[in-house]
């Protein structure tokens, strides 16, 4: 395994229920030398990505607080957002949810509460979650590219199944086919109990980036209000794709400026 990669998944074993990782614990995992782990713990320490903890272990380091400031300040996808969440969480009163896939997972980067506090949602800023139980997380299922979705079809099928999804790849694709023909997906009680998920997709062109959604208590929910809903959604998330072609066109103009 090369060092970088090594370095790579190191940082990628972090948990909450792991937040101390030990040299010896790395030694087994990875199942490479001493030298080795330390020599790689030492340059993650140097570059301010790992902090050691005297007689403990390493801990996450304060290059990665740093990073995530600059996400929160400079990414496109938030930056795109800005003040939409927060109206539509207003207008709709549920929980608003910005979201990124991420790997084979989907990864919270944005949440806005509206006026129902008591609602219990698991999504939240920084925690990945499955791709395959709730509207969040469907819609982008969706809209995977096909060889992409055949992959993880072929290395997670008992997962998909246990999820409720169907075990036979033809069907597979005909679910998700019919979320794409409507544009949106709408489900209750998969990832939080007497929750009502409405979701849509979110793409920079032809690009998949993550979707948008709200939360909602099913017991407020009207046939009205669930119309309602969706018709904001709708909305905000295509304000924000607007955003997201506005910075693409201006990014070409620049390069055309500043070109020889």
């Amino acid at each position: 395994m090369a060092s970088t990669n090594r370095m790579l998944r190191i940082l990628g074993l972090f948990r909450l229920e792991r937040p101390v990782i030990t040299p010896e614990w790395l030694m087994q995992e990875l199942g490479v030398s001493r030298a080795s782990v330390y020599r790689d713990l030492g340059q993650l320490a140097a570059a301010g990505m790992l902090e050691r903890v005297a007689d403990r272990g390493y801990v996450l380091g304060p290059m990665v607080v740093e990073l995530d400031r600059q996400i929160r300040l400079a990414d496109p996808l938030l930056e795109a957002a800005g003040e939409l969440p927060g109206k539509l969480a207003e207008q709709t009163g549920g929980t608003v949810l910005l979201c990124r896939f991420h790997g084979s997972k989907v990864m919270c980067i944005h949440q806005v509460k509206g006026k129902n506090p008591a609602l219990s949602v698991s999504y939240e800023r920084g925690r990945a979650m499955p791709l395959y139980r709730g509207a969040t997380s469907k819609i982008i299922l969706a809209y995977l590219p096909a060889a992409q979705l055949k992959q993880l079809w072929a290395s997670e099928r008992k997962t998909l199944a246990a999820a409720g999804l169907p075990d036979d790849y033809a069907q597979l694709g005909k679910v998700l086919r019919g979320i794409r023909e409507t544009g949106h997906c709408i489900t209750e009680g998969e990832v939080d109990p007497d929750a009502v998920g409405f979701a849509v997709a979110l793409r920079d062109g032809e690009h998949l980036l993550g979707s948008l959604s709200v939360v909602m208590p099913a017991a407020s929910l009207t046939v009205a209000s669930r119309k309602a809903t969706l018709a904001r959604l709708q909305s905000a998330a295509g304000r924000m794709e607007g955003r997201l072609q506005d910075q693409r066109e201006k990014a070409r103009a620049t390069k055309k400026t500043e070109a020889p």
